[in-house]
C-alpha cells in the first residue's frame, strides 16, 4: 500500500514541476546557494549561485527573496536569484525561519519571549508577536513557510510530537499531517512552500542525508518522498523559498453599448473578469472597457451588469495574446406584466383579463394568448387573441369553446424585437352551456304548446325535451306538445326544458288561462271559492262559490271561529253548473246566534278543502 501511494504522490509532484523555483541556501562560512525548477522530479538538478550564510528564507509571488542571516541576532536581506543579497534591517528578534504571505513577512523566533510566528516590518525590523504556538505544545519550528493555495501555514518540528503541520494563520489551530522524516535523526531546518507541497531541506545530521517532500494533497497520514540533496558535505541549518514563475500578462479590453442604442457606449456598466485571479471595473463614459494586467493560460468568465439591462455573461479563453472583445451589447431587461386576472362573467359568455404593466421604459404591445391549461408549457399550442397596448381585454370568444380549463398568457414586447416572459393568468373552466328552447308558447284555446329548438353550444348535445304543465312532466323530442283536458277559465303555468348529453338547461315558465273547450265540447267551469255579500253584515250573509261539472256532489261550506272550532256547516243541495250561492244567518249548528266576531268559512268538494275566505259579524 505504501508503494502505491509513493507513485502517487510522485506523480502528483512531477504535475507542479514546471510552477515555480525553489531556492536553498546553508548557515555556516558563506556556503554557495542553489537553485532548482523542480524539472524531472524527483530526480532534480541545481543551478549553483552566489556564496551567502543563509538562516532562514522567505520569497514574495513577484520573485523577491528575503534571506535572514544570523543565528541569534538577525539580519534581514533582499535579494534575487541573480543579485547580490543586500541589507535591509535587522528584526528586533530573533527569527529561526522565514515566511511570506498575504503580503506580510513572517519569522519563527525560537529564542524570544514568548516563541512562536511573529510578523515582522520589513522597513524597520520591528516584530509582533501573531501566534504563540509554543505554549502548551513545545514546538519549535526552524522549519516554516506559508501556502497560498489553503492560507495556512506549514512547519516542521523537532521537538514536542515531532513532524510536519499545518496551522491556522488566523486561529493558530495545528493539525498534524506526518510525522517525522526517515533521517538518522529527523530534523529539518529550511522549508518552502509550492505548487501545494512542501520542500523540507537543510535536513540535520549525518553527511549526504537527501531533502524530503511531502504532497498536502495527501492530508493526514502521507509519505515523504526523497530528493537529491546539493549539500553532500553539509548538515547544518539553513533556509528555503519557493519562487512562483513569472506571471505573463495580456490585456483585455471591450467596448459595451445597449440594444435600445446599439449606437451610443453605456458608462457605468459593473465589469467583472472572474478566473485563477478577478478583475474589476466600470465602463468609461464611451462604454469603453481595459483590463492591462490579465494572467495568461486560464479559463475567465466575463460578467457585464447595468441596471436596466440583463446580465451578460461569456466564457473566455486567455492564452498569450491580447483579446479585444469588440462591441458588446446589453439587451434590455423585458420585464413581464404582473397580475394578470381573468374573470368569467356571470352569463359564461366572455371572459374579461386585467393586468399590471410592467414599472419599466415604454413598450410597444401586449400579446395576449388564450390555451388550454395543458399546455402552460407549450408556447406552439397557444392561440393569439391580440396584440394590443392596453391593460385591458374582453375574450369574446369564450362562449364558443368546447367545456375545458383555459389559461391566459400576456407577452410584453419591447422594441429591438425584446420579448418578456409570459405573465400567466389563474386558471379558469368553461362549464357547458345548456341554452334553453326558443319562442316557447301556448295556443290558450287548444292548448298546443309550441317552441324553437335552442341555440347550439359548443361540446354539448341535443337529446330532446321536458314539458311541464304544473306538477306534470312529460318528455319528447319534438317542438310541440298538447295539453290535454284542461279546465275552461283556469291558469296553469306551462314549462319547457332543453335536455343535453351533459345537463339540463333552466325551465322557460309561462302562465295561461285556457279560454277553449273541454270534454265532449262543453265548457268546463273551475271550482272556486268567490266570496260573501254583505261583508261585514248582520245578521245574514250570501256565500258565492262556483263549481266544475266534475265535481257537482258532495260539497258543503265549514264555519270556524278564530280559535279553529267549527261553528257551523252549509249542506250544499241544488247545485247549479256555474255561480250558486247559500247564505249563512249567524248561527251555529245548533241555530244559537253566534257572538260579533271574524270567522272563516271553507269550501269542501269531495272531503278536499278548495279554499278559504274570512267574513266578519257585527251586531
Amino acid at each position: 500500500m505504501k508503494k502505491i501511494t509513493t507513485i502517487i504522490t510522485f506523480l502528483c509532484l512531477i504535475t507542479f514541476a514546471s510552477a515555480g523555483t525553489l531556492f536553498v541556501g546553508l548557515e555556516g562560512s558563506s556556503p554557495p546557494t542553489f537553485s532548482s525548477d523542480l524539472s524531472g522530479f524527483p530526480n532534480v538538478n541545481w543551478t549553483q549561485h552566489y556564496s551567502f550564510d543563509v538562516s532562514g528564507a522567505a520569497a514574495t509571488p513577484e520573485g523577491l527573496l528575503y534571506i535572514g542571516n544570523g543565528a541569534f541576532t538577525t539580519h534581514l536581506y533582499e535579494a534575487t536569484l541573480t543579485s547580490t543579497p543586500q541589507q535591509i534591517c535587522t528584526i528586533s528578534e530573533d527569527m529561526s525561519s522565514l515566511a511570506y504571505g498575504r503580503d506580510t513577512l513572517w519569522g519563527f523566533s525560537n529564542y524570544a519571549d514568548p516563541k512562536g510566528i511573529y510578523s515582522i516590518n520589513t522597513n524597520t525590523g520591528e516584530a509582533t508577536l501573531a501566534l504563540d504556538v509554543y505554549t502548551g505544545y513545545g514546538f519549535r519550528f526552524f522549519a516554516l513557510d506559508y501556502n497560498p493555495v489553503d492560507d495556512l501555514f506549514y512547519g516542521y518540528t523537532e521537538y514536542g510530537a515531532s513532524g510536519l503541520y499545518s496551522i491556522n494563520i488566523d486561529t493558530g489551530e495545528m493539525i498534524q499531517l506526518t510525522g517525522s522524516i526517515p533521517a538518522s535523526n529527523g530534523q529539518g531546518r529550511g522549508m518552502a512552500v509550492g505548487n501545494n507541497t512542501v520542500y523540507l531541506t537543510a535536513t540535520r545530521g549525518d553527511d549526504g542525508i537527501p531533502y524530503f517532500a511531502y504532497d498536502i494533497a495527501q492530508g493526514v497520514g502521507g509519505n515523504w518522498v526523497e530528493f537529491p540533496n546539493p549539500y553532500p558535505a553539509y548538515h547544518s541549518t539553513g533556509g528555503a523559498a519557493f519562487i512562483p514563475d513569472p506571471v505573463t500578462t495580456i490585456e483585455l479590453s471591450g467596448h459595451v453599448v445597449g440594444s435600445n442604442q446599439p449606437d451610443v457606449g453605456l458608462e457605468g456598466c459593473d465589469v467583472t473578469l472572474t478566473g485563477n485571479e478577478s478583475y474589476q471595473m466600470l465602463t468609461d463614459a464611451n462604454g469603453d472597457f481595459f483590463f492591462p494586467e490579465v494572467e495568461q493560460n486560464d479559463d475567465y468568465t466575463l460578467e457585464i451588469t447595468l441596471e436596466g439591462y440583463d446580465i451578460y455573461s461569456e466564457t473566455v479563453n486567455v492564452g498569450t495574446a491580447n483579446i479585444d472583445m469588440g462591441t458588446i451589447t446589453l439587451n434590455e431587461t423585458a420585464f413581464p406584466a404582473s397580475n394578470v386576472v381573468a374573470i368569467i362573467n356571470e352569463e359564461n359568455t366572455e371572459v374579461s383579463l386585467t393586468w399590471d404593466a410592467p414599472a419599466t421604459r415604454e413598450l410597444e404591445s401586449y400579446d395576449v394568448f388564450r390555451f388550454f391549461e395543458v399546455n402552460n408549457q407549450n408556447p406552439n399550442e397557444w392561440e393569439l387573441l391580440a396584440s394590443i397596448t392596453e391593460t385591458v381585454y374582453t375574450d369574446t370568444g369564450w362562449e364558443q369553446l368546447e367545456p375545458e380549463m383555459y389559461q391566459y398568457a400576456i407577452v410584453a414586447q419591447y422594441t429591438n424585437s425584446i420579448v418578456a416572459e409570459a405573465a400567466f393568468s389563474n386558471v379558469v373552466e368553461k362549464l357547458p352551456v345548456f341554452n334553453p328552447p326558443q319562442n316557447f308558447a301556448v295556443d290558450p284555446t287548444s292548448g298546443l304548446a309550441t317552441w324553437d329548438p335552442p341555440i347550439p353550444s359548443p361540446g354539448v348535445t341535443l337529446v330532446g325535451y321536458n314539458v311541464f304543465l304544473d306538477a306534470q312532466m312529460f318528455s319528447t323530442t319534438e317542438t310541440q306538445w298538447l295539453f290535454e283536458n284542461l279546465i275552461n277559465g283556469q291558469i296553469y303555468t306551462a314549462g319547457i326544458q332543453a335536455v343535453y348529453d351533459l345537463g339540463n338547461s333552466d325551465i322557460m315558465l309561462l302562465d295561461f288561462e285556457f279560454t277553449g273547450t273541454g270534454v265532449n265540447g262543453t265548457i268546463i267551469n273551475k271550482t272556486e271559492l268567490k266570496g260573501n255579500y254583505p261583508n261585514p253584515f248582520n245578521p245574514i250573509t250570501t256565500i258565492s262559490f262556483s263549481l266544475n261539472n266534475l265535481n257537482t256532489e258532495n260539497s258543503e261550506i265549514e264555519i270556524y271561529n278564530l280559535k279553529g272550532q267549527k261553528v257551523k256547516k252549509l249542506e250544499i243541495r241544488n247545485l247549479e253548473l256555474g255561480i250558486n250561492n247559500i247564505t249563512w244567518n249567524g248561527t251555529d249548528d245548533n241555530d244559537q246566534p253566534v257572538s260579533s266576531g271574524i270567522y272563516l268559512y271553507k269550501l269542501i268538494v269531495n272531503g278536499e278543502a278548495v279554499a278559504m275566505k274570512k267574513c266578519l259579524l257585527l251586531k
